[in-house]
Order: C-alpha cells, then structure tokens, then sequence
C-alpha cells in the first residue's frame, strides 16, 4: 500500500513539472519561442559579412531594416549627431518600442524626401505620429559599404 502511495505522488510531481515546463516554454518550437518580422530585420550575426563584424564604434550596425522601396536602412550605434545614441539622448525610449515603430514606420510610413534624407511618418496604434529620418548616403568610414541609415526616430 505504502509503495502505490509513493508512485501516486511521484506520478502527480512528474505531471505538475511536465505541465509547469510547457507553461513557461521549454517545448516550444522555434516559432512559439519567439517571433521575428522575417521580411525587414536583419540576417543572424553568423550570416553577417567580415566588415560587417569587424564595424565597431560608431559604425556598429545594431539593426537592419528595409525601407518600402528596398532601401538599405541600418540602425547604427551612431553618436549624438546620428544613430542609436542620437536617438536614445534625445528621444529615449525602450528599444523593444523603438525597434516595432521603426518597423512599423518604414512598411507603412508616408515617404518625402527633405535635403538628401528621407522623411517617413507613421501613426502609432496609440494615434501618435512617429517618424524616422534616414539617409542612403554612404560613408566611406564605415568600412562596410552601406549608408549611414537613420539619423533619428522619434513619437511627434
């Protein structure tokens, strides 16, 4: 009596711990893991070219998005002029909302072309306007061969 006891018990912790690990995803697939937007972020770092790895300081690339035309626009780790820093030191905000807004705003933005950068801007679901400033200039110091990207993201 006392053994069926013992294997009723360890029966029941063994289920509760099954049920427990897929409630905090330890089965999940790659694709309940996490979700990934496959048409405008960037390839996986193991895909990435030499220069683009070897890219540090200011040119280092941290996002890579695509604009509505096919336009290359790289989000740099930047300085206070441009990029990243630019964008944390005067607008800041957490990188998961800055990331989505990008996104967002470079799929469904309305595009115009302001003194050699491009202007795009887009309505949050929140009803405020985002807009990201990029330019498709190249710079030969960053070594890698693709445009500066964006010089600023911000919530209007």
């Amino acid at each position: 009596m006392m053994m069926w006891s013992k294997r009723r018990i360890l029966a029941g912790i063994l289920s509760a711990s099954v049920a427990w690990a897929g409630f905090l995803g330890a089965f999940a697939g790659p694709a309940q893991a996490a979700t990934v937007s496959p048409v405008h972020m960037a390839a996986p770092a193991a895909q990435k070219s030499a220069a683009q790895k070897s890219a540090v300081g200011k040119w280092h690339i941290r996002n890579s998005f695509f604009g509505k035309n096919g336009e290359d626009v790289p989000l740099r780790q930047g300085d206070l002029k441009f990029g990243y820093k630019h964008i944390q030191d005067k607008h800041p905000e957490d990188d998961t909302s800055l990331i989505g807004w990008i996104d967002d705003t470079l799929e469904d933005g309305k595009y115009e072309e302001d003194e050699g950068s491009t202007v795009v801007r887009n309505r949050t679901a929140t009803g405020k306007m985002f807009r990201v400033v990029f330019s498709e200039r190249e710079d030969e110091a960053s070594k890698d061969g693709r445009p500066v990207g964006i010089i600023t993201a911000f919530l209007e």
